[in-house]
């Protein structure tokens, strides 16, 4: 792989979007283009990463996700896509345009239903010798990479369970689209006793999430890393679970977005969002911030041995930036620049993961009892 290679960043100037252009600046020796819909803000977002960093690693791109033909002129000379833009909605035309601009890709689409429609293009993808990367960031792409870390302390692992909580403020609107349209489908799986099942509320679990968080219900979520682990490890139990926002939003906006999806997909789309960000940045508290935790179980040596890991930073969106800059970092040196499509949590290397996270900031505890 060449030395200093130029990613696009698509919603390079969203607040996720400038966070990864500064990590990619300062931890890596590639080249940025600033992209999106709205050219002037790309260049004065760029302009400023001149001023800030060494010029000429820098610019700024016009491109519009849902126009195939600006795709296409925005990827004819670029070795690699991020999409950092909820463009969930074009998610196909993007990666059918990367395909056939034979560039890598990586996304941090937050919905589940993306990886069905990439996967469809998965043999396509191996044979043009393209590497993929889908689902990644820390909500996908953390729960197979710590699941699977978790499978070295143990000859004989029975469950593994992974939550996370986090306190955090929301600038725009648009950033939160993504989590009404998931209300549409939504149908969390965790795997128990051997088979899947639908999770309610009434399988939540009680985790303890640390000195910011406390002792919470965490519910179950859909995460399509998960799905292959049972089979891979021999898990007997393995989900994701989380907390949601604070009590205004979990059970009273959300029982009520989720209504109204089941009665039309996309209703009231743009209220509800609306009413999500008021609910989120009014009754959350103001301290920021974002912990994540395996809980697993299994037997050494013969005996019964638990594990967790805990990992927190004061940052949602940060954390979020710090797991793809790892990813990527992995990626850069050709460690896992392999053809296809991928699943972060699934290529990654998992202690270099860990590693290079906390050099970036965050906080691992690591405990093992017998």
């Amino acid at each position: 792989m060449k030395k200093n290679i130029t990613i696009l960043v698509l919603g390079g100037y969203g607040r996720t979007g400038k966070m990864l252009c500064r990590y990619l600046l300062k931890e890596t020796n590639v080249n940025i283009i600033v992209a999106g819909r709205r050219l002037e803000k790309a260049e004065e977002f760029a302009n400023k990463l001149n001023q800030e960093f060494l010029p000429n690693r820098i610019s700024a791109r016009y491109v519009n996700a849902s126009n195939l033909e600006s795709l296409r002129k925005a990827f004819y000379d670029i070795d690699f896509v991020l999409v950092a833009a909820t463009t969930t909605k074009w998610a196909k035309q993007i990666a059918e345009t990367a395909l056939k601009a034979n560039i890598d890709y990586m996304d941090i689409y937050f919905q589940q239903d993306v990886y069905p429609v990439l996967e469809i293009m998965k043999q396509r993808i191996k044979n043009s010798r393209s590497c993929f990367i889908t689902q990644a960031g820390f909500h996908p792409g953390l729960p197979a990479a710590y699941i699977r870390k978790g499978a070295q302390y143990f000859d004989r692992y029975n469950r593994a369970n992974v939550a996370f909580a986090m306190n955090l403020k929301i600038d725009k609107v648009d950033s939160i689209y993504e989590i009404i349209d998931a209300f549409a489908d939504y149908k969390p799986k965790f795997f128990q006793d051997g088979i899947w099942k639908i999770g309610t509320y009434k399988d939540a679990l009680k985790i303890d999430l640390g000195q910011l968080f406390g002792v919470k219900r965490c519910f179950p979520m859909d995460m399509k890393e998960i799905e292959p682990l049972p089979e891979m490890f021999g898990l007997q139990e393995v989900g994701v679970f989380t907390t949601g926002f604070n009590w205004f939003v979990d059970w009273f906006v959300f029982p009520l977005i989720m209504l109204s999806q089941k009665i039309k997909k996309g209703f009231l789309r743009d209220f509800w969002a609306g009413i999500l960000t008021f609910g989120i940045n009014q009754f959350s508290p103001k301290e920021e911030g974002v912990v994540f935790i395996l809980e697993a179980e299994g037997e050494k040596d013969n005996k019964p041995q638990k594990l967790r890991i805990f990992s927190e930073h004061n940052s949602s969106y940060e954390f979020t930036v710090i797991s793809v800059l790892a990813c990527l970092n992995q990626y850069l040196d050709g460690a896992i620049r392999q053809p296809g499509l991928w699943m972060m949590g699934h290529i990654v290397t998992p202690d270099r993961l860990f590693d290079d996270m906390e050099k970036m900031g965050v906080r691992h505890e690591i405990s093992i009892n017998s």
